[in-house]
């Protein structure tokens, strides 16, 4: 790809400013504030960085190249994202916000279900967090290799080397700073994109709209409802609470801003997808028939933007790759240190922080060599969505909301529940039933058997209860 010097200046910008304030937030003192930024989040932070988190590569990217052949079908399945923050927002994030004693998922659930329960899930959690990573590192690198022409292997590490010493040095709070720019960024010129696009558009609306249509009719034509049905639940619970959400619900500095920043970025996701798949649908008029449809993203781009603000867009793709990479990587670190090696060493505070930002490095290093065999950006994250939510889904929001739980019920939910889908998935999902579908279902079933039959755990303060 062939670059002005005013692309490549905005580019080097990019960085130095990514840089910059890896400098600015390296001063991290205690684990609390790697791992939850000291519980004083605002509402508009907590919007900022949930907002840039979501809208990582395969909701950018990846929307585009499925309704470049979709229509708005892709659109009308993925929507359904939303009520995942929107629910986050309603009721379970202000609950997560209240136990200023917790600061990871498995935290949550051990006070509920005990250690083992912990462990899984901080197991769980270090999984999940490392195919994100690698996802999100496939696309980076090829972005990055597509720009310079450089071997994907070292852009792949480039990309995600990048992104971890930047959580390494600061944590949350560095996450943090970087997502809020990042957002700006990214949130100001790829509407700005489609609205060129249209501009410079050799067909009419209608003429689009038609298009649109008839691929949207003709998608859904080709589908069993099981497969909409399925697509549509693993977008609605695949992400639910996932590590670097429940994340920002515990650094929320109030159960409010918790709940306010939540329902913003739900918003805002609708309106996101709605951009990033009508710039597919507006490319037909913009781009050759025969363009690749993990390229039409950067090809309308390149098409519509001037030298110089082309470059701030590739800056943009590079943060919506870096954003999503920083918060899963802080997540997996904290979890593996707090839920998997603290219940077992005992490490004191400052040896906490020290493992949890080798633990960014290792986890890095882990979803690098995992990145050579991910799938597509879409499939790969469907893949993910499979394992996380029949894992975790089911005995977290019970214990969320019960006031009597029982261990075996969570072990049992979250063992069978993921073996399930796992196993489903490697049947090729007989009778195309997506395997999220059987997970959840196993995990619905065999919570409720470990519920009538187990020992209930000790009595605990209530999640979501005022904590002193």
């Amino acid at each position: 790809m062939h670059l002005s010097a005013l692309d490549v200046a905005a580019l080097v910008g990019y960085f130095a400013l990514m840089a910059w304030l890896g400098y600015l937030t390296r001063r991290v003192r205690s684990f609390g504030e790697f791992a939850v930024g000291g519980r004083s989040v605002p509402p508009v932070i907590i919007f900022a960085s949930l907002a840039s988190t979501i809208v990582g590569p395969g909701f950018s990217i990846g929307v585009t190249s499925k309704s470049w052949g979709m229509g708005f079908a892709f659109y009308l399945m993925a929507v359904a994202y939303a009520a995942q923050p929107i629910a986050t927002g309603l009721f379970f994030g202000p609950k997560l916000t209240a136990q200023r004693d917790c600061t990871t998922l498995g935290d949550v659930m051990r006070k509920r279900y005990g250690t083992f329960a912990q462990l899984l899930t901080g197991l769980a959690s270090v999984a999940v967090c490392i195919g994100f990573t690698a996802v999100m590192g496939k696309i980076g690198g090829s972005v990055l290799q597509g720009i310079t022409g450089w071997p994907f292997g070292l852009c792949l590490v480039l990309v995600t080397a990048v992104t971890a010493l930047l959580t390494f040095t600061g944590g949350l709070r560095a996450t943090l700073a970087t997502e809020g720019f990042q957002f700006a960024l990214k949130a100001t010129i790829v509407p700005v994109v489609l609205l060129l696009a249209v501009a410079a558009s050799h067909a009419s609306l209608g003429d689009l709209s038609a298009r649109a249509a008839e691929a949207t009719r003709a998608t859904f034509a080709s589908m069993t409802a099981w497969q909409i049905v399925g697509i549509a639940v693993s977008f609605a619970l695949g992400e639910l609470l996932i590590p670097p959400y429940a994340n920002r619900a515990l650094a929320a500095r109030t159960q409010s801003a918790s709940r306010i920043g939540f329902l913003a970025a739900g918003g805002f996701v609708v309106v996101w997808l709605a951009i990033v798949a009508a710039l597919g649908i507006v490319g037909h008029a913009v781009v050759p028939a025969g363009t690749k449809p993990d390229d039409v993203f950067l090809a309308v781009s390149r098409a519509v933007l001037p030298a110089g603000i082309f470059g701030l867009l590739l800056a943009a793709v590079v943060a919506i790759v870096m954003s999503s990479q920083e918060s899963v990587l802080n997540s997996a670190a904290v979890a593996l240190i707090r839920d998997v090696v603290a219940p077992f060493s005992r490490p004191n505070e400052r040896q906490t922080l020290v493992l949890a930002r080798v633990g960014t490095l290792a986890i890095a290093a882990v979803a690098i060599l995992a990145a050579q065999f991910a799938p597509s950006i879409i499939d790969g994250l469907l893949i993910v969505y499979a394992i996380w939510a029949p894992t975790i889904v089911v005995p977290l929001v019970a214990a969320l909301y019960l006031e009597r739980t029982r261990p075996l019920a969570a072990w049992l939910s979250m063992l069978g529940g993921a073996g399930a889908s796992l196993a489903w998935q490697f049947a090729k999902q007989p009778g195309e039933i997506p395997a999220i579908l059987v997970g959840m279902a196993a995990a619905i079933i065999l919570y409720g058997v470990g519920h009538a039959v187990g020992a209930a755990q000790p009595r605990t303060a209530p999640v979501g209860a005022p904590t002193n």
